[in-house]
């Protein structure tokens, strides 16, 4: 399925950072001592669930990226919220299963009980099934 927006449903907060990098919508963001938005860089660590949003007033998508220096909308989401984040190539899930930080901004599929990501604030659970992926895409998560 081919999304238009990052927000699927469900409240959040909107804000907006200086991008500090090339930042895609849908990726999984942080922000830095410099005040600028960037990738979410430490995989499996505990962080807040910060999305790159798409920039509709500028009549970008979610296919644009922003580049460093530019305004970034980003969305912090209520829990239950539903987005549509960047799932990172080669992940295959089913519904139900809970996704992580990759450390790239990208999402990753929680693979063993026994790792510290489940007391991580940056968890998403996919609302929808789906293959291995050929590339990063965006995908329909629930945050937990």
């Amino acid at each position: 399925m081919a999304y238009r927006r990052i927000h699927n449903k469900g409240p959040y907060q909107q804000d907006e950072y200086e991008a500090g990098g090339t930042i895609t919508p849908g990726m999984l963001c942080a922000i830095n001592s410099s005040g600028n938005v960037i990738a979410h860089d430490v995989a499996e660590i505990q962080c807040p669930v910060v999305i790159a949003a798409e920039d509709a007033l500028q009549g970008n998508e979610v296919s644009d990226d922003y580049s460093s220096g530019n305004t970034t909308t980003v969305l912090v989401p209520s829990k239950g919220t539903i987005l549509n984040v960047l799932v990172k190539l080669g992940e295959a899930c089913s519904i139900g299963d809970t996704l992580c930080s990759a450390g790239d901004g990208t999402f990753i599929k929680v693979e063993a009980a026994t790792s510290g990501t489940l007391n991580s604030g940056a968890l998403v659970e996919a609302t929808e099934a789906f293959t291995a992926l050929a590339a990063d895409t965006l995908k329909a998560c629930r945050v937990l």
